[in-house]
């Protein structure tokens, strides 16, 4: 174990900075187990496991300095028992119960004199009980993460993912040697006590700034710079507004995963334009519902786009991903229209640019001092009404100390001035879509999951 500090990567630091007490930047996700795991058992399974991960035993020094960049340091005296809560639900520990309880997480800092991430074992869900994890965006972006989480489970090298290039990283020394089910199959797995934060963001910076000037590219990655700088403002509606220190947080019921592609498939679409286009025609439903005006009203989306194949990923983790603010059609009923709308917006080449734009943002931002970085977060405020990940999870049914994990759910923070947030995550043949919102702006976010669930419903009864 290194006793150095290692200075955070722009990326990392720029989300750590965006971080307010009113938006939070705290990933949130949950496994649901069939039966009851023991609290002895989780926290056995993430010293073993999580603690391999150099970022989930150092903390952040200096995480508010105006002219330095803070570091990471390694906690001294880590005790895993202070990360991990055994708590219950109230009565009647419905789901109701579980939502409130997830909200009041989202709306709790992570102590910054530790490590920044926690978990919960929450009894009184379904027959068995639940694990949350909260772990801050400075530490991991999604991908990262869901591949140290998937790592958790009993049998990380059974885990079967819908795409190539991805693996559950469940030891760090194995993956070193290019053994066992966490090595990277191009062969840069890295030692755990590896600094290799800087160096490793550099080779992307390389192909981020080879992308954007390619021939063919740069005449239209000049275009899209020019449309970062100059969109319009975020239509005013009242999901945008002051945001409050108060969260909440909904979920959907499963979605069948071969209703959405054979919805996509009818549309020659993917299952990301399938669940954008619902998504956009749940706004409208839930605009329509409180009486506003949606004729001609778009409202953007940020939409997270990975930059750095997971082959090249390391032990280090780290942020490698962009956004692009997309604008999904609310002004129109058609489902079939807003399909095709979604699907020629999500131009893979205009995305990757505005991708790596963004990325080169954040990484001039996290370097920069704090003057500057105010500044220039200042300039994305208005940019979207709201975050919308999608995340494709494990295809197979997994285990956790023996127990089925039936359900996994995922919550991106809010970026910004932005208090709403989508997630979408698949697992075992379903997808559930988890709702984040601010208390201010959509006091029941269950109601917006509902209108996603009646959105795709009446899509299934269009095919039969």
């Amino acid at each position: 174990m290194s006793g150095e500090r290692e200075p955070l990567s722009g990326p990392d630091n720029a989300w750590l900075q965006m971080g307010r007490i009113e938006n939070l930047t705290n990933i949130t996700g949950m496994l649901v187990f069939e039966e009851r795991v023991t609290y002895e058992e989780l926290v056995e399974r993430l010293d073993e496991r999580l603690l391999r991960f150099d970022r989930f035993r150092q903390r952040v020094h200096g995480g508010h300095r105006r002219f330095r960049r803070p570091e990471w340091e390694f906690s001294p005296g880590l005790d895993i028992d202070t990360h991990v809560t055994h708590v219950a639900l109230p009565e009647p520990q419905d789901k109701a119960a579980l939502e409130r309880f997830v909200g009041g997480l989202m709306s709790r800092p992570l102590d910054e004199d530790r490590p920044l991430w926690e978990a919960f074992l929450v009894e009184g869900v379904g027959d068995g009980n639940a694990v949350i994890f909260r772990i801050n965006h400075s530490v991991a972006d999604g991908f990262a993460l869901l591949s140290v989480m998937l790592g958790l489970v009993d049998d990380p090298s059974a885990v079967e993912f819908p795409f190539d290039g991805i693996e559950a990283v469940v030891e760090a020394d194995e993956a070193a040697d290019g053994n066992g089910p966490g090595a990277t199959r191009s062969g840069t797995g890295a030692d755990a006590d590896t600094e290799v934060g800087d160096g490793d963001a550099a080779g992307l910076l390389d192909r981020a700034r080879s992308t954007v000037s390619a021939a063919g590219t740069a005449a239209r990655a000049v275009g899209v710079a020019v449309d970062l700088l100059t969109r319009p403002d975020e239509p005013e509606t009242s999901l945008r507004g002051e945001l409050r220190t108060t969260k909440r947080a909904a979920w959907t019921d499963a979605i069948d995963i071969d209703l959405v592609k054979a919805l996509g498939e009818e549309h020659d679409a993917t299952v990301n334009d399938v669940m954008l286009a619902a998504t956009a025609g749940a706004f409208r439903r839930l605009l329509v519902e409180r009486g506003e005006d949606v004729e001609d009203l778009e409202l953007r989306s940020s939409v997270p786009v990975n930059l750095k194949p997971m082959t090249e990923r390391t032990e280090s983790l780290g942020n490698y991903f962009g956004l692009i603010f997309l604008p999904i059609p609310v002004h129109t009923a058609d489902f079939g229209e807003r399909i095709d709308i979604v699907h020629e917006r999500m131009d893979r080449e205009r995305a990757m640019i505005e991708g790596v734009l963004v990325y080169l943002l954040f990484e001039f931002v996290g370097r920069a001092p704090g003057v500057v970085q105010d500044w220039v977060l200042d300039q994305f405020e208005d940019a979207a009404t709201g975050v919308v990940t999608n995340v494709p999870g494990p295809m197979n049914t997994l285990e956790f100390a023996g127990s089925e994990v039936s359900d996994v759910l995922v919550w991106a923070p809010e970026a910004n001035d932005q208090g709403l947030s989508l997630s979408i995550f698949s697992y075992d043949g379903s997808i559930r879509v988890g709702v984040a919102a601010d208390a201010g702006l959509l006091d029941e976010p269950s109601r917006l999951a509902d209108a996603l669930e009646e959105e795709l419903a009446e899509r299934a009864a269009d095919l039969e």
